[in-house]
């Protein structure tokens, strides 16, 4: 990801960086499929995705929040802050994950591309520059139960064999884990 030039303060200049999604009609990308089953109903489980902040939702052991902007309001958030607007679409998030109990750190972006209640849709994409390109579909279905289904499908790409079927099957499982245990969490101390 690149630094800004203009601001000696500023660590990234988000305004020059782009999302690299997912192309359907591009045959080489890997799938990754994680499905999660919440006692509570569609809207409440909703309502928790959109509306957790994202220093509570990429919190872990793995996963730390890093950074917010916004390429609407260009509004900044950094951990420690409180952040009541909910996710957004053309929300830039900065993430730092640590592997191998913290002995590797990395910094991965995404970028908020797509939020749609009626579609029960998330779609998220990684910043340019990332070891991995590619989009996360985060899809939400009402069950005849009442309970809500949440599915968290990923189509990515690095160029690496080893890391595209090796590594980041497992530690990407680890992440999205972490971040599906954080809202779970949270919605359940709403109730």
């Amino acid at each position: 990801m690149q630094k800004s030039n203009n601001d000696p303060n500023a660590e990234f200049d988000f305004a020059k960086l782009k999302s690299i999604c997912y192309q359907a009609s591009d045959p080489n990308y890997h799938e990754h499929l994680e499905t999660y089953t919440y006692e509570q109903d569609f809207d409440s489980v909703w309502n928790a995705y959109v509306n957790i902040s994202p220093e509570k939702a990429w919190s872990g052991r793995m996963i730390h929040f890093h950074r917010l902007y916004s390429r609407l309001s260009s509004e900044e958030v950094f951990p420690g802050q409180i952040y009541t607007g909910g996710m957004g679409e053309g929300q830039v998030l900065i993430l730092n994950l640590h592997v191998f109990n913290a002995l590797i750190k990395l910094q991965v972006g995404h970028e908020v591309m797509e939020i749609d209640k009626s579609k029960g849709l998330i779609r998220i994409c990684y910043l340019e520059n990332s070891k991995s390109e590619g989009s996360q579909f985060i899809q939400f279905k009402a069950l005849p139960s009442g309970k809500t289904e949440v599915s968290h499908k990923t189509f990515y790409r690095s160029g690496s064999w080893f890391r595209d079927k090796i590594i980041y099957p497992y530690f990407h499982t680890k992440a999205i884990n972490e971040f599906h245990g954080n809202v779970r969490a949270w919605l359940i101390s709403k109730s």
